[in-house]
């Protein structure tokens, strides 16, 4: 790679350094080290490991996920990727979008292979990738890096994995606090044990229904269940370690290079791959206040404003959003290709088919966004050029069948909840449930937030002012990434749902957004290169945007305003408002100062609009700066693992009796269970998300909870109550089930054996009472804590 081509490279360029003569030999292999972009990667593989030990995973167990992702995972991908994907590339690129490709290829095979009862035939599909690939000779070729490949520069390379390393460092704060045994489980969110009843579900089962309620079909993105029972199946690794541990994490850098990537393609200069991370990573909603969230933001990483930002823990707790996210931004990349005047290679639109295909199962949030932005691009063009842009109207075609199938095959047709509600986001926000300004959620005050939301993302993505000012707004490329990033803002600001999902088509899309931004910054920059004094510059008016936001928190109390403690709600609106008005007059002053310094400073521009640009990035810069000292604060403070916090949601010795039960039944057993609530609030309030002895035992239950179903979520908007106290609908079903624990006799349990097809009971003392008589009609197996396990014996037994 040269350095007349990109400012990086400039700054950095990838020149090997002639050895002089007479020079020691051992001081060149340092030097040749030293200068390899492999040694950053090996430094964050690395110190990941060591970090996966720390948090209670084995190298073992370690190095048998590492060898089944890159044997059975990335290396055919990457096969696959530079067959189907002709071009010089570059060997990350290769591997990046190789990656996803192979999640998409492992969980093709998958499917069928569970379907006959064969899971370990998924191994097919990397067997039979390699196997071709090194017995046609035609196809030998693509083990190598094609001959004209890019390198990209060192700095590149440390940038990425300095990214890398933060994103592990940031899971430190899910990782101490979800742990693998009790007592340290026993804290997690509900997501967490729904996902692991799925990834159960879809170890045995396919296709996959509810675990948690007998009989309920499952109308949900689940490919990545599927990934982690295939992983499982193939190195035996625990399922629970999977979700907590090992299978999220590569998904999360993967995304974060294939973003970087992406924006190589689309700007033509390395840097603008690092500053769209950045920018979609780190630059977060303004947070200037002292005082902090409640404890249910605070926890999972939420700001006080919704930005869609990834330093969050739903990147973790939401592994199809984390997996959707990876899959999809290969789907753009080869739209961009197509856009632009690649359409004739037949190849390209075979990959295209296979990720959206991945895509559509993975999270059904991102195939209606890019539709969305085809259809900017479809009417950008008949408005600036007078007519049709056929290869985007082939590529709406194609799209829309895979929607169409994802709506009424997968999903069912299901809303799950989603309503027409505007600015509903605003009444969950942290700013306003923390104060309790929107528990009266009148749309005065949820104006108030909207507005501090509006300035928010205005700082986040204020590079898009660039293609304003230099009217690229048009631009094909420019028209699909603001097509998609309008339709996820307003998915998020005019729907809601009980479980604020209307919050992932923000998250979906900031990538984008962000995509967009680094856009504008190339624009205002003298042509678009980024040198190495015009970086400096740009670093230090974020620092000053940074600087400005801390400065402004230190002035503030530390004591969470309240309608009681300000005396009104106009007094609360002021005391909400005022930090953020100083940003404004910060922002304004800068702009100011920087415009009457650049009549007298003729090196101020090419850049005083990147300055501005940068500055307001730098409000945001300082959330995620408070975020990661907060992580090393608590961390400090309570522990750095193994912290024990809040409510127990899973009771001792449900792993212990879960496993037990799993080894020694049927996977089609049905099981019946004395668990249904679970109590999340100081109130006891009893909510239907009781999941765990579904995901520990992997089997079905007659009736758990029913929370998170399509049927909950459907009854509860018609009922006008929450999905997660919504009566369950087979009010039979749950008393009879319940008899047969309160109740014991050979006639409650002969009729779960005989009406339901119940052949095993798991009780949690914990949990509604049941009659030390239940021993006399059902045999005692095994007991751990508060869990046992009971057999019904067959009829006339």
């Amino acid at each position: 790679m040269t350095a007349t081509t990109d400012g990086l490279a400039a700054v950095a360029p990838d020149v090997r350094p002639a050895r002089a003569p007479g020079g020691s030999p051992g001081r060149s292999v340092v030097r040749r080290i030293a200068g390899s972009g492999w040694l950053p990667a090996v430094l964050v593989v690395a110190f990941t490991v060591v970090a996966l030990r720390f948090y209670g995973v084995p190298f073992t167990s370690t190095a048998a996920f590492g060898g089944y992702l890159g044997l059975g995972v990335i290396l055919p991908g990457t096969l696959v990727w530079r067959l189907l994907y002709r071009g010089p590339g570059s060997f990350v690129a290769d591997v990046a979008c190789g990656t996803a490709l192979g999640y998409a290829g492992e969980v093709f095979a998958y499917i069928p292979a569970r379907a006959v009862g064969a899971p370990l035939l998924v191994l097919v599909w990397p067997v039979a990738t390699i196997v071709v690939f090194l017995a046609v000779p035609g196809l030998r070729r693509y083990w190598r890096s094609s001959p004209d490949r890019e390198r990209p520069p060192l700095l590149w390379a440390w940038s990425m994995a300095g990214t890398a390393g933060l994103l592990v460092v940031f899971a430190f704060k899910f990782f101490r606090r979800y742990g693998l045994t009790w007592p340290y489980n026993s804290t997690p969110d509900t997501d967490s044990t729904f996902h692991l009843a799925l990834v159960g579900e879809a170890k045995h089962h396919m296709p996959m229904s509810i675990p948690w309620v007998h009989g309920e079909p499952l109308y949900y993105h689940w490919f990545v269940y599927a990934d982690m029972a295939a992983t499982s199946w193939v190195t035996g690794i625990e399922p629970l370690v999977l979700l907590l541990r090992l299978s999220l994490l590569p998904m999360f850098v993967a995304s974060a290079i294939l973003l970087a990537l992406l924006a190589r393609k689309l700007f033509g200069h390395w840097w603008t791959g690092p500053a769209a991370v950045v920018i979609s990573m780190f630059v977060l909603a303004i947070d200037p206040y002292r005082w902090q969230l409640s404890g249910f933001y605070t926890n999972l990483a939420f700001n006080g404003i919704d930005d869609g930002g990834s330093l969050r823990l739903t990147s973790f707790t939401s592994p199809t959003q984390t997996f959707g996210a990876m899959l999809f931004l290969p789907v753009v990349l080869l739209v961009v290709d197509l856009l632009r005047g690649q359409h004739r290679d037949k190849r390209r639109w075979i990959a295209l088919v296979l990720m959206l295909g991945a895509v559509m199962g993975g999270k059904a949030t991102y195939i209606p966004l890019l539709l969305a932005g085809l259809l900017v691009v479809i009417a950008g063009n008949l408005v600036t050029r007078r007519g049709w842009h056929r290869p985007a109207l082939v590529i709406t075609g194609v799209v829309l069948v895979f929607e169409l199938f994802a709506q009424f095959v997968l999903l069912g047709d299901a809303s799950q909840g989603l309503q027409l509600t505007p600015l509903f986001t605003e009444q969950t926000s942290g700013i306003g449930s923390t104060t309790g300004f929107t528990h009266d959620p009148r749309m005065s005050r949820l104006l108030v937030l909207a507005m501090i939301s509006a300035w928010c993302w205005l700082c986040i993505w204020s590079g898009i002012s660039g293609l304003v000012r230099r009217r690229r707004l048009f631009d094909t490329d420019i028209l699909l990434l603001l097509g998609m990033g309008i339709a996820g803002m307003g998915g998020t600001a005019l729907t809601g749902q009980a479980g604020d999902a209307q919050m992932y088509f923000i998250e979906s899309v900031r990538p984008f957004l962000a995509l967009a931004a680094v856009g504008g910054l190339v624009a205002v920059l003298r042509d678009g290169r980024l040198r190495r004094r015009d970086g400096v510059a740009l670093v230090g008016a974020a620092a000053v945007g940074a600087a400005s936001v801390l400065v402004i928190r230190h002035l503030g109390s530390s004591r969470v305003p309240t309608i009681r403690t300000t005396g009104s709600a106009k007094h609360l609106a002021v005391a909400l408002l005022w930090p953020y008005a100083l940003t404004v007059v910060v922002a304004v002053a800068a702009v100011v100062i920087v415009w009457l310094v650049r009549r007298r400073v003729p090196a101020m521009k090419g850049i005083s609009h990147a300055l501005i640009i940068a500055l307001l990035a730098g409000f945001g810069l300082s959330t995620a700066f408070s975020d990661y000292t907060r992580i090393v604060r608590e961390s400090r403070s309570s522990g750095w693992r193994d912290v024990v916090a809040g409510t127990p949601l899973v009771s001792k010795g449900t792993l212990e009796a879960g496993r037990w039960l799993r080894d020694h039944s049927d996977p089609d057993a049905l099981v019946a269970t004395n668990a249904h609530c679970l109590r999340l609030y100081r109130s006891g309030d009893c909510t239907d998300l009781h999941f765990s002895m579904s995901a520990y035992s992997e089997r079905q239950m007659l009736v758990e909870g029913w929370g998170f179903t399509t049927t909950a979520h459907e009854r509860a908007v018609l009922q006008h109550v929450g999905d997660i106290v919504v009566p369950y609908w087979k009010p039979q079903v749950l008393a009879d089930n319940d008899a047969a624990f309160a109740t014991p006799s050979a006639q409650t349990i002969d009729l779960l054996r005989d009406r339901y097809g119940v052949t095993w009971l798991f009780v949690d003392d914990t949990q509604t009472p049941y009659s030390a008589d239940l021993g006399e009609f059902a045999t005692l197996r095994f007991r751990s804590g508060d869990c046992a396990v009971y057999q019904i014996p067959p009829a006339g037994g």
